[in-house]
């Protein structure tokens, strides 16, 4: 909403192409964690960053991936690789429009205790097939990542944008993990996209477990996954528009099966999702985003609103659902048209309570008055988990306003854009990585804001990069931080 300008009253009242010089390598005794995200092994969870419009090599677009390197004190941007397509090893080679980086995942695809960085780019053309899509697995190990290794696309068209969304999981629940791809299978009927499960495990040479495709009847769809049931195979959640549906927007569930996933629900209107446990009763509880406002999706509310879907031992419940807009009691702030409530969704224990607690970006939240007005300049709303769900008691509501929040309102900055919840320095707590692809116009930057037990984030700890600190150039927008994984 647009409003006064003010701290967060609500934390007020609680308060480059390749490795740097800085060694990455795990001591020679030690054996890799095994950890999401770590690519090197050492203990800390790692986070890839996206720049798919960045220039490589004089190629407008080709896209690059920026991945910084955890420590005991959080993200370090002075241990960071630069991987396009012009990085040796890495498969292709960076062409204009290419938008590597478009997508990013990552999963320990071959099993050897090193996280694996999986890179999309949909705009990449396969011979005279231009916008087939690509998808290349980077390699972790002790040094980082190194070498590359593309998924064969099954099905190689012209204009099938394989690799439009990526996720990562065992979802067959044979310990090995897979790729959930979406692409278009037929360029003539724009209501053809379909779900391409690659089975694992994966290898340096290209070979994977069997190919199967899934229709869930939603165009432009986007893929998260998480394990929603009792049983130990991840779940996918597809999320997109409805077939000729005039921009509604919609939702299904895949169970997980030992043969693959299996569509077994249809949920509340959405293009956002993200999956934890947030009454710790051991199953992953849904919670989808539906940010647009009416006039552009009829089943939206003004400004954006949350859906929470709780689970059970079947899977997400028929009955136990709640909806949330920033008009909800409690929740910060209050609903305006274009504040984009639920356009990024985060489940972490940023407390270490036990409890998943929820981060919602609203890149389009306003701030100020007739004097001084700063338009989408973007904010982060953290909610806390508890024995009786998701709540909206002692909420915090982030901006670069907010105490120990590097840098300064101002307009089309799109704070909270992109979320990621992940332990980074190893304290047991999940951090906040969260990106602004318009600050400091037109670079982007990422905040880095470790958790904490009262606050949910550290005021003093909280730190923040731009794409100079990971050898990007300046003064030129690359979507930096428009995905982000670890």
């Amino acid at each position: 909403m647009r409003h006064p300008l003010r701290a967060s009253t609500a934390l007020a009242a609680l308060i480059v192409g390749g490795l740097t010089p800085v060694a990455l390598t795990t001591p020679a005794s030690a054996a890799p964690s095994g950890l999401q995200g770590d690519f090197n092994g050492d203990g800390y969870r790692d986070v890839a960053v996206a720049a798919p419009f960045a220039t490589v090599g004089g190629k407008d677009q080709a896209g690059r991936v920026a991945v910084v390197y955890g420590t005991a004190s959080g993200l370090d941007p002075a241990k960071h690789q630069l991987i396009s397509q012009d990085t040796a090893g890495i498969p292709g080679s960076a062409e204009k429009g290419d938008e590597f980086g478009d997508q990013v995942a990552t999963a320990d695809l071959n099993r050897d205790g090193y996280s694996d960085l999986v890179v999309g780019a949909q705009q990449e053309a396969a011979g005279s097939a231009q916008d087939a899509g690509t998808v290349v697995i980077v390699w972790g190990s002790k040094n980082g990542l190194s070498g590359g290794t593309t998924v064969k696309n099954p099905q190689t068209l012209y204009g099938s944008y394989f690799g439009t969304s990526i996720a990562a999981a065992d979802f067959t629940g044979d310990g090995k993990p897979d790729l959930a791809i979406s692409a278009q299978s037929d360029t003539e009927n724009p209501s053809s996209w379909r779900v391409r499960l690659i089975r694992g495990p994966f290898t340096r040479s290209g070979s994977t477990g069997r190919v199967s495709s899934y229709s869930p009847g939603i165009d432009r769809t986007s893929l998260t996954a998480g394990r929603v049931d009792a049983g130990t195979r991840a779940d996918l959640v597809v999320t997109g528009q409805k077939p000729n549906g005039d921009h509604l927007a919609t939702a299904v569930y895949y169970k997980g099966t030992a043969d693959g996933i299996s569509k077994t629900a249809s949920l509340r209107a959405a293009t956002t999702a993200a999956i934890g446990d947030l009454d710790k009763d051991g199953y992953g509880d849904l919670v989808l985003g539906n940010p647009e406002d009416p006039a552009d999706e009829p089943s939206a509310s003004t400004g954006g609103k949350i859906h929470v879907i709780y689970g059970t031992k079947s899977g997400p419940s028929a009955t136990r659902r709640v909806s949330l807009t920033q008009n909800t009691s409690g929740v910060p702030d209050s609903s305006e048209s274009g504040d984009r409530f639920g356009e990024a969704l985060a489940v972490g224990d940023f407390d270490k309570d036990g409890y998943g607690d929820l981060a919602v970006g609203a890149s389009g939240e306003d701030f100020g008055d007739d004097s001084r007005y700063f338009a989408s300049a973007g904010a982060i709303t953290l909610l806390r988990g508890s024995a009786a769900g998701l709540t909206t008691t002692r909420a915090v509501f982030l901006t670069q306003d907010s105490p120990g929040v590097p840098g300064a309102l101002e307009a089309g900055d799109g704070f909270g854009r992109t979320l990621l919840a992940s332990d980074v320095n190893r304290d047991g707590r999940a951090d906040l990585t969260a990106a602004a692809d318009g600050e400091n116009d037109p670079e982007g930057a990422v905040w880095f804001l470790p958790g904490a037990s009262s606050t949910l984030y550290s005021p003093t700890a909280s730190t923040s990069f731009g794409p100079t600190k990971v050898g990007l150039p300046a003064h030129r927008y690359s979507d930096f931080g428009g995905h982000l994984a670890g």
